[in-house]
């Protein structure tokens, strides 16, 4: 897996920032990207197609950093076959699918993003009730265990990598369609819930609000 990171040549890289090599300009994202992004999900796209249209298109992906309202002075991402320390630190199996990480005038700040394909349910329902789905519930897992993993592991990806404050990562799942919640008011209230209990910590979101969030950001500069 490769990512397409700009470097940032049309200004003087600031020294104690993480490697210019993960930096994206967010801003940048275009409405060609957007449409691209639109495209994928109106089909339901699965993971994998998802996760190869996000890694060559970064400046897409780190708008995931605008549902945690940072990133405004700088996004970095790193994939994951750099997360991995030296072999004997390795837990097998626990690899996240980004890092990415934000820059506003707190500081820096850092996430452990998963994806999940657009065709994929959030939810369950039996008998009236409303759970996370096996696809959800696993993926939710998982990314606690990432959590963990790379906290463990912060020293390494703090001095090794050079990922400038990294302490315990907060995460992010990207999953699923808007149309599922905004259909079924059960659904909008765990969603709901469950964002707020896990505030600052893990961040369940759909490809929608990706999309929306995008979207003012191409509005904005096509007004300027």
């Amino acid at each position: 897996m490769s990512i397409n990171i700009r470097p940032a040549s049309e200004w003087k890289y600031p020294e104690g920032w993480p490697p210019e090599e993960y930096y994206v300009a967010k801003q940048e994202v275009t409405r060609v990207q957007l449409d691209g992004l639109k495209n994928l999900v109106d089909n339901n796209s699965p993971e994998s197609e998802l996760d190869s249209y996000l890694a060559a298109n970064p400046q897409v992906m780190a708008h995931c950093l605008t549902f945690l309202n940072t990133g405004h002075h700088g996004a970095w991402i790193i994939p994951q076959q750099q997360i991995r320390p030296p072999q004997k630190y390795v837990r097998y199996g626990l690899r996240p699918d980004y890092i990415i990480g934000g820059r506003d005038s707190d500081g820096f700040f850092w996430y452990v993003l998963e994806l999940k394909g657009a065709n994929e349910n959030i939810f369950s329902e039996e008998n009236g009730r409303v759970f996370f789905s096996k696809t959800t519930n696993k993926a939710m897992f998982q990314l606690l265990e990432y959590i963990d993993y790379c906290s463990e592991t912060q020293a390494y990806l703090r001095e090794t990598l050079n990922l400038t404050n990294f302490r315990e990562p907060q995460g992010i799942l990207m999953i699923g369609r808007a149309s599922e919640v905004e259909q079924n008011s059960k659904k909008q209230r765990m969603k709901a819930a469950w964002n707020k209990i896990t505030a600052d910590r893990v961040e369940l979101r759909t490809y929608d609000a990706l999309i929306s969030v995008i979207e003012t950001e191409v509005d904005y500069k096509a007004k300027r």
